[in-house]
């Protein structure tokens, strides 16, 4: 394992190679087996069916599930899921790619024989129900009669959330080879769709870590990212389906449609012993009334299988997650799937029991409406995760095929019925997206993924009018009546959050996730919510595509090639000319040639023919247009550094550094992630010219790391440097060094370098919150931070900083607005504390540049509309000043054929 990550290709092509064909994945092996299991929730065990030699979990792995200290490893469950497959006919095996560090992504089905011979037909089935244009009301009440509801079933996406790993051996072994009531209902009348995790990277390395530190002194958890990108953001990726293993979610649920899904999770170990439905918080108007019934039925009928067992500590009434639907169910509960999580309390190192200090029980302890039975012991061990995981679980396939009929209908027919025949609830009729935008990338990127989730796109073949308001030929428009219409509202509307709370004294309610999911912000893209019907002549949108581009035809040497620098994907242009080592200059002022305007950092390249090469190449993947001039512009400007060498400081389990890690691997970024090891050096400029501290580093992230006594030197990059390594970071920007710091990075640098800015942001949470909004912003566009931003555009805020400057040296690039109203999308409360108040800083240290982001420009991946204010930054620091004549002459350094005269 090399934790010192290298930018490695992205996994471009595998998603649609591992999706090819009329299917989504191939059966690969089936067959009869059986064997047996005691003790079993929901329903007594019944009789051992035929080919009772297949081994138990407990004979096959050596331990029973949830025995103190040991855990199945996961590339064993596979291997028992296959054998069990081999020798059941009630269980499929199904591989469906590589996940982003190259293990395999699998699913199980399960479900009688007679169901999965006839598998295709029941899919067809789900399908004709939620796409009503196609079904009546009454051919859907067939169609339900004839079919069986498909119950997804996700055990482990946070990988140190063990124990549903282990319970779903016992799951799958029990329905392979019982025949009692219990598994005669649910394998006649439902399928179970098993994905073993929704991240088996995190299971290799959190399992293997844990197994292999066995019998020795370190530390048993795994202390890095257990996604190599998100970590235990995993179960945020669902709006931008940045990660292949979303996409592979994405891709389950369109083609299998299920009725439920039931996603599996851990928690604390100080709250309640398990969490199901129904749910706490404020509702959505966008999530269908029905998906919230449906999840309660079954939350209660696990609740009621739980009590019937002893099984106490079940807790109800929480997780608020029906506002911002991004992170723990994203697109389910919008395409008629109902949502039932369950969250179990943990243990201790994953697998070693918790026990109560002082001898009382564990967890809360008064009865409630939510908590009819407190836990009535001091001791949680694995074991009981497990039992209480598999009580859940059957309790949730045993209501799912017992109401099939009712859920089919209800849910997958009914919902999208809804929206198809009736809009959204706001009345809005539909969404317009401008044909004129000025970041056509951004475009297609919020365009393609509303394809990804099946919202129905239309494109104006003539101009029209809606709203008051003139569009021209080839703008978008997005009804709301269409059975993914929801979605669409959702992700495509402005949220205005409530502000609500249980009793006068108590907090304000804040959602589970954030306040606000407005992709058109997020984004970049100026796009208009109609009320009233309006005429156009509209053609529907078959496939979601960049714009065609094409190069401009040759200026010769004395010309330039020119690059607006207004798009977010205009940094894949610059970061194929960096590779290639093709000399890029940047315009610091506006200038006019041919009679069009170019915006200050408008990107100058010497038209040679390896540079025209490169920009045909990279210029048509993102859509976006070159230009050329006979003559390169004579204004002031800046060169970009050749190979430019950028330092990610993320620290161990950074989530906002895993996410910077893809940005950087997605743009193209020549980047390291900065170790320990590299402050053996003299100095730091030797290795890089911009280094970026991530959300969340601290004094002590950088002075103490990881301890050696308890991670070995797989860990080693992770480690503290010390006093003497904190001043060597000091000393790199004197020296000349680039140091950028995202959100509450901010004071670390400015304790460091003795920065002149201030915290202006009260700590109160009833006099300042925002959680998780879309903020105006003012931008000051001839800052060579801001070049090519729009005046004025949101920023994404979420518990971070906002500054005032209280000295000399600081350049404010970004700030909020001084007057009117600042909120654009979600929750905020005491705006007056952010009016006017400086977010993006830039000062001269020495002979280096820093630059502060008060707002965490890079969330999730989600704000891309201000992701160039980090890639600006990143090159222009270590550029070097060039006048008027010298970039009007660069022609000069290079010969004819382009070969480079000079350095």
């Amino acid at each position: 394992m090399n934790p010192h990550y290298r930018r490695r290709p992205v996994l471009a092509g595998l998603l649609a190679t591992a999706l090819a064909g009329a299917g989504l994945v191939a059966p690969l092996t089936s067959g009869p087996q059986a064997g047996a299991q005691a003790g079993l929730p929901v329903a007594a065990a019944g009789e051992l069916g035929p080919g009772a030699d297949v081994p138990t979990p407990e004979e096959y792995f050596g331990f029973a599930m949830g025995t103190e200290g040991r855990l199945a490893a996961y590339p064993d469950v596979l291997d028992y899921f296959r054998l069990i497959a081999d020798a059941s006919d009630r269980v499929d095996y199904e591989t469906i790619g590589e996940t982003t560090m190259g293990n395999e992504y699998a699913t199980v089905l399960i479900s009688s024989p007679e169901n999965l011979e006839r598998i295709d037909r029941l899919v067809e089935i789900n399908q004709q129900l939620s796409d009503p244009r196609s079904t009546t009301p009454e051919e859907a009440r067939e169609l339900a009669d004839e079919g069986v509801p498909f119950y997804h079933l996700e055990a482990t996406i946070h990988s140190s959330e063990v124990g549903n790993g282990q319970a779903i051996n016992d799951i799958v072994h029990r329905l392979a080879t019982e025949n009692s009531e219990f598994t005669e209902n649910v394998l006649n009348n439902s399928v179970i769709v098993l994905v073993p995790s929704q991240n088996p990277d995190g299971q290799h390395l959190v399992v293997d870590h844990f197994n292999e530190t066995a019998g020795t002194d370190l530390a048993r958890t795994f202390p890095d990212l257990y996604h190599k990108y998100t970590g235990h953001d995993d179960n945020r990726d669902w709006i931008m389906f940045t990660q292949v293993e979303a996409q592979y979610r994405l891709e389950l649920i369109k083609k299998y449609r299920p009725a439920i899904v039931h996603i599996m999770h851990q928690q604390g170990n100080s709250g309640e012993r398990i969490f199901v439905p129904p749910y706490g918080g404020i509702n959505n108007d966008n999530v269908p009334t029905n998906m919230t019934t449906a999840v309660n039925a079954i939350g209660q009928h696990a609740a009621r299988a739980m009590s019937a067992e002893g099984k106490t500590g079940v807790g109800t009434g929480d997780y608020p997650i029906f506002w911002a639907l991004e992170q723990p169910v994203g697109f389910y509960p919008f395409t008629g799937t109902g949502v039932f999580l369950t969250e179990i309390a943990s243990v201790v190192d994953y697998a070693y029991p918790q026990v109560s200090q002082d001898g009382s029980n564990l967890g809360p302890q008064d009865p409630m409406m939510t908590l009819l039975e407190p836990y009535d012991s001091d001791v949680w061990t694995l074991a009981d995760i497990v039992a209480y995981a598999e009580t859940a679980t059957y309790a949730g396939m045993e209501y799912t095929a017992s109401h099939g009929t009712q859920l089919l209908y209800d849910n997958l027919f009914s919902v999208p019925h809804e929206y198809l025949n009736e809009g959204v609830p706001s009345g809005t009729y539909a969404f317009v997206v401008d044909a004129d935008q000025r970041d056509p990338y951004a475009t297609f990127e919020m365009l393609q993924r509303l394809e990804w989730t099946q919202v129905e796109i239309e494109r104006a073949t003539a101009d029209f009018e809606a709203g008051g308001k003139t569009y021209g030929e080839g703008s978008y428009v997005i009804r709301m009546a269409q059975p993914r219409g929801n979605w669409a509202h959702q992700v495509l509307g402005v949220d205005e959050y409530p502000e609500l709370r249980d009793c006068a004294d108590c907090p304000i309610l804040l959602p589970y996730a954030e306040t606000t999911t407005t992709m058109p912000l997020l984004l970049g893209v100026d796009v208009d919510e109609v009320m009233e019907p309006f005429e156009a002549s509209l053609e529907p949108v078959e496939s979601v595509e960049l714009p065609e581009v094409s190069m401009p035809e040759a200026p010769g040497r004395h010309g330039a090639y020119l690059v607006d620098p207004a798009s977010y994907g205009t940094v894949q242009i610059v970061t194929a000319l960096q590779d290639n080592n093709i000399r890029t200059f940047r315009a610091a002022e506006e200038f006019r040639e041919a009679r069009t305007t170019y915006p200050a950092g408008t990107y100058v390249v010497p038209a040679t023919p390896q540079a025209r090469s490169v920009l045909a190449t990279a210029s048509a993947k993102v859509g976006l247009e070159v230009e050329a001039v006979q003559r390169a512009p004579r204004v002031e400007g800046v060169q970009l550094k050749p190979k430019t060498q950028v330092g990610l400081f993320r620290g161990a389990n950074n989530m906002p550094g895993g996410w910077d890690m893809w940005l950087f691997d997605e743009y193209g970024v020549d980047y390291d992630v900065v170790s320990a090891q590299d402050f053996e050096y003299d100095s730091l400029t030797e290795l890089y010219d911009t280094i970026v501290l991530s959300k969340g580093i601290s004094t002590e992230d950088i002075v103490e790391g990881l301890d050696p006594a308890r991670y070995d030197e797989d860990y080693a990059w992770a480690y503290g440097v010390g006093e003497e390594g904190l001043q060597k970071l000091r000393e790199f920007v004197e020296d000349g060094g680039t140091l950028l710091a995202i959100g509450d990075s901010v004071p670390t640098v400015q304790d460091l370098l003795d920065l002149p800015i201030e915290q202006v942001l009260p700590r109160d949470r009833d006099e300042f919150l925002a959680g998780g909004s879309m903020l105006n912003q003012e931008f000051d566009v001839t800052n060579p931070v801001a070049w090519g931003m729009p005046e004025s555009w949101p920023v994404w805020f979420y518990d971070t900083g906002a500054y005032q400057v209280t000295g000399d040296g600081a350049e404010v690039a970004g700030n909020y607005p001084a007057e009117g109203e600042l909120l654009a999308s979600g929750y905020l409360r005491g705006e007056e504390h952010l009016q006017g108040a400086a977010n993006v800083v830039s000062f001269d240290v020495g002979e280096g540049t820093v630059v502060t982001y008060g707002s965490e420009i890079t969330f999730r991946s989600l704000p891309r509309s201000t992701f160039n204010l980090l890639f600006n930054a990143v090159y222009h620091g270590p550029s070097a000043e060039v006048d008027g004549p010298t970039l009007s002459r660069m022609e000069e350094q290079f010969a004819p054929d382009g070969t480079l005269l000079q350095d």
